[in-house]
């Protein structure tokens, strides 16, 4: 696992490097900047324009000092862009070494609206050293303006450190840099794995200007980012047989979503289970109890579910199943609520009740998450709301999860695997081929099938959260862009990879 810290704790390490680690500012930029430049020259061709936007603190320093370095590797269009009234000390000397050298620049806050719009004509890349890990609100007005001239632009961007305004208590919807390619210094920030921040940095890639391992060993990690891209399950015992793999009891399936439920079910069966029941409505048990010979379809009439191992609720259910939701929570049963199941509980919370359960995970998107949100905490749904901050989103998870005691798996171009008592792990995929119809079906009947075995809330989460990744991995390199049948053939691939 790879921490993932607060922004301002990056500032706190940047000062104790000088304070306490005796290590001159000008030297940390220094070893910034060159690092920097290190990772981005390949990026580069001899006859690129670059155009540098360069801030009065020490991020605009650390732009100006690879503008320095590609500069002296012959590239000479350039253009330097200064703005802000208050220069750092360090940022003063780059910018009076810049003087130096005599490379073209532009005053943003006094040039004429004809300079402004013509900054980025040919460019081929903007850096962008506007504001670093201090901004603490948005951007002010004309600041938003060049940002959205830049991310206007065909060039690339590269941002320094952080994506201007992207940071732990600025609003996700304010206006901010939407980089190409990203690099961070010292350690990757929280901020930066926002839903709606993680896209706007691109590649993101890790320098150290020269913090000393003392220090960054000290910041405590606020988030876990998982490193690993396959899962690790134990293998099956060679005399397993299909009652001992799990029996699951799938309760899902009505006239309007006849499908969701049937992809689930084959997917359990893909993961390991041994045994697959599923309860529908009387108006779609013809189509399901024809669909496959493998699974065994019932109407449910109070049937005892003592002989099930695990239980999951939702898959194309409908409306109106709060009754029956709470009949399975009582059971006691390890159980996954998935779409209408999530919903369903939800109105079950907004009624006042938080019925008692069994070990839980709940798979919410990122809509059906702003439901639960709005039944639990009503007063503070505006978290989940466009102006939410990164850190109110990571609270808003860990305290939906407390409350509930149980596992979320947040659903988005991200997954966030959330228990109570533990901290919050970002599982980034980076395959939008996965965003397709079904496939959180797919990843409902992979959690219920490992859950009936390993129990472990959070370790099924995590797992089947990288088989279902793998899965779309597998299918992605094979076919391109698939159904969620498709991927259900490369779920049983994926699992068996991961067993160790």
């Amino acid at each position: 696992m790879k921490r993932l810290v607060l922004s301002s704790e990056v500032s706190d390490i940047d000062a104790k490097a000088q304070s306490l680690a005796k290590i001159p500012a000008l030297c940390l930029m220094e070893s910034a900047g060159l690092q920097i430049y290190q990772k981005w020259k390949s990026q580069l061709a001899c006859s690129d324009r670059l155009v540098f936007l360069c801030g009065g603190g020490n991020n605009g320093g650390d732009a100006l000092v690879v503008a320095r370095y590609a500069y002296n590797d012959g590239f000479h269009n350039m253009l330097l862009v200064y703005t802000g009234a208050h220069i750092s000390p360090s940022c003063e000397v780059q910018r009076s070494i810049a003087e130096a050298y005599m490379i073209p620049q532009l005053d943003w806050d006094v040039a004429n609206d004809s300079d402004r719009h013509a900054l980025f004509e040919n460019a081929s890349w903007i850096v962008d050293g506007l504001v670093g890990t201090g901004l603490k609100g948005p951007l002010k007005k004309s600041l938003q303006t060049l940002v959205l001239q830049a991310n206007k632009s065909p060039a690339k961007r590269l941002a320094i450190d952080i994506p201007s305004a992207v940071g732990d208590a600025v609003p996700v919807s304010s206006v901010h840099i939407h980089a190409d390619m990203t690099v961070t210094m010292g350690l990757e920030k929280m901020a930066m794995y926002h839903p709606a921040s993680r896209a706007s940095c691109g590649r993101i890639i890790l320098v150290n200007p020269s913090f000393p391992q003392f220090l960054l060993d000290q910041c405590k990690a606020t988030v876990l980012l998982c490193e690993r891209v396959r899962a690790a399950l134990p293998i099956l015992a060679e005399n397993e047989f299909k009652t001992s793999r799990g029996h699951i009891a799938i309760f899902g399936g009505s006239k309007q979503y006849s499908g969701a439920a049937r992809l689930s079910s084959r997917t359990a069966f893909s993961s390991r289970a041994g045994l697959v029941t599923l309860f529908c409505d009387k108006a779609v048990y013809p189509v399901a109890s024809s669909e496959s010979a493998s699974v065994m379809v019932q109407v449910y009439e109070g049937q005892n579910l003592e002989r099930f191992d695990a239980v999951l609720a939702g898959p194309g259910w409908g409306e109106g199943r709060e009754a029956l939701l709470e009949t399975l929570l009582a059971s006691g049963l390890p159980m996954v609520l998935d779409a209408d199941g999530i919903r369903a509980y939800a109105s079950i919370v907004k009624q006042g009740k938080l019925p008692s359960h069994g070990p839980m995970i709940l798979t919410p998107h990122l809509g059906e998450l702003r439901t639960l949100v709005w039944a639990l905490f009503p007063d503070d749904a505006h978290d989940l709301a466009k102006d939410d901050t990164p850190s109110s989103f990571f609270s808003v998870l860990e305290r939906t999860a407390s409350l509930l005691d149980a596992t979320l798996v947040v659903k988005s171009q991200l997954v966030y695997v959330v228990s109570p008592g533990k901290q919050t792990v970002v599982v980034e995929g980076n395959n939008p081929s996965l965003g397709v119809a079904g496939s959180g079906d797919v990843l409902s009947g992979i959690l219920v099938a490992l859950l009936a075995k390993l129990r472990d809330c959070t370790q099924v989460a995590l797992e089947g959260t990288l088989i279902h990744q793998r899965a779309g991995s597998l299918a992605a390199a094979q076919y391109g862009y698939y159904d969620s049948e498709t991927l259900i053939s490369y779920v049983g691939r994926a699992t068996q990879e991961a067993e160790r």
